[in-house]
């Protein structure tokens, strides 16, 4: 089910560090700009949920970012940590393979309703 919205709610401003009032300005803005495009704002919704970054799902929207790229930048936290204090079995491998599954779909959704090709 595409992701739909009567309504933006506002971005979260106050959560996290702080970013000067023109970055949530322009954040709100192009999400407001997705509204009448609800396949798109599916892939942004996607990305940015599974990334936990409003920015790595703006970077693939917008082609800034790979799949693959994406996918490292969500990963970063996460691989710290494993570096540091080693991968766990049946947890750190199926995240890992959950977020290249989720990213890369979100990138094929967007390349066949951009290409036309896709009955979507």
């Amino acid at each position: 089910v595409p992701a739909t919205t009567n309504a933006i709610v506002s971005i979260g401003k106050g959560k996290g560090l702080p970013h000067p009032d023109i970055v949530y300005r322009k954040a709100e803005d192009f999400v407001r700009s997705l509204k009448n495009d609800i396949w798109k704002l599916t892939v942004l919704q996607c990305a940015t949920v599974e990334a936990k970054s409003f920015l790595v799902g703006l970077g693939i929207v917008k082609k800034y970012l790979s799949p693959s790229q994406a996918i490292e930048a969500a990963r970063v936290e996460e691989e710290f940590q494993i570096e540091n204090w080693g991968c766990v079995e049946g947890g750190h491998d199926y995240d890992r393979l959950n977020c290249s599954i989720q990213m890369r779909s979100a990138s094929f959704l967007l390349e066949m309703i951009e290409s036309g090709n896709g009955s979507v």
